[in-house]
């Protein structure tokens, strides 16, 4: 197997091993930041309705209330909270389809916010544990996958109770308007609803994987450019260099007297072969000095005995 070869094969094993590594990683942190930007859009969004609620609490409210003394009035939707919140949000959502806010009860005062089987689930749950402040999670699957949050609705204040009560202190326009057969009997501390936001996973998936996918690649594109350039040098200053002198040593031991072709090249290149190179012709000399000592001073049968290249065994006596 040639050099280049196994130098190839070192450097691709390393890559995929390294790029497993790496997209495992990239894989890994790119599915947090799904999560933590589709949690941080539902929490923004959910506490853009808190903020809708807390106005129309401390500045509508007040005002209706006080022109309702006037003119006679005792119940406008405009002043509730839940009404002010969802209005808003489904105002937000004609921009955004695909996120969603609505408040839901077991026992609503507008048949339409009902809590759906789901829902139920999560109402029962902060029900059962006064301590939880938040829920969250995932429903649906494919591109209808959402996220959601959710967060008690606690009947906190008071003047709550002057709707919510008995049928008999609510206001009459009230009932007329959504009829007596829900939203009463609630307690003060009680949870009474829930508030849900449901915002969409697929295009911060989709956004995920566009990235994961660009790091990958680019990784690729720089390991084949890598891997090429130290080919290509790997062929020009160590393969190509080593051929010869391969060359030239095999040409030197089947011949003394053979040319050398190589030693322009190796001496143009120059380095570590080069000298090696040099080295190998330095041990031919002193080997063909050598032997002509040997011929020198010992016969010429046994001296050609011991030079040929064949003389594997000394003579027998």
């Amino acid at each position: 197997m040639r050099i280049e070869t196994r130098f190839g094969l070192i450097i691709a094993f390393c890559f995929l091993l390294g790029v497993s590594i790496a997209g495992y990683i990239s894989y890994a942190l790119e599915s947090r930041q799904v999560r933590e930007e589709v949690t941080q859009k539902a929490q923004v969004l959910l506490e853009t309705a808190l903020a809708v609620r807390g106005y129309t609490v401390d500045e509508i409210a007040p005002v209706v209330k006080e022109a309702d003394a006037h003119n006679g009035a005792n119940f406008r939707p405009q002043q509730v909270p839940s009404y002010a919140a969802q209005n808003a949000m489904r105002r937000l959502s004609k921009q955004f389809p695909d996120y969603n806010y609505r408040e839901t009860s077991l026992n609503p005062t507008n048949i339409n916010d009902r809590a759906s089987d789901w829902e139920v689930g999560l109402i029962r749950a902060f029900q059962s544990d006064s301590e939880l402040k938040e829920l969250t999670g995932q429903r649906g699957n494919g591109d209808s996958e959402s996220f959601y949050v959710t967060r008690p609705i606690r009947l906190t204040n008071p003047a709550c109770l002057e709707c919510h009560s008995t049928i008999d202190a609510a206001p009459k326009a009230m009932v007329a308007k959504y009829g007596g057969a829900g939203g009463f009997g609630w307690r003060l501390n009680d949870v009474v609803g829930i508030q849900v936001v449901e915002v969409p996973v697929a295009p911060a998936r989709a956004k995920a994987i566009n990235s994961f996918l660009v790091t990958i690649g680019s990784l690729t594109c720089v390991f084949i450019l890598t891997a090429a350039i130290f080919l290509l040098l790997l062929r020009r200053h160590v393969t190509r260099p080593l051929e010869a002198l391969t060359r030239s040593a095999r040409d030197l031991s089947l011949s003394s007297d053979a040319a050398d072709p190589a030693s322009q090249s190796l001496n143009e290149e120059g380095g570590q072969f080069s000298d090696l190179h040099a080295a190998i012709f330095r041990l031919k000399a002193s080997v063909d000095g050598a032997v002509d000592a040997i011929r020198r001073h010992v016969p010429n049968d046994d001296a050609t005995r011991i030079v040929r290249p064949d003389a594997r065994f000394p003579p027998k006596n």
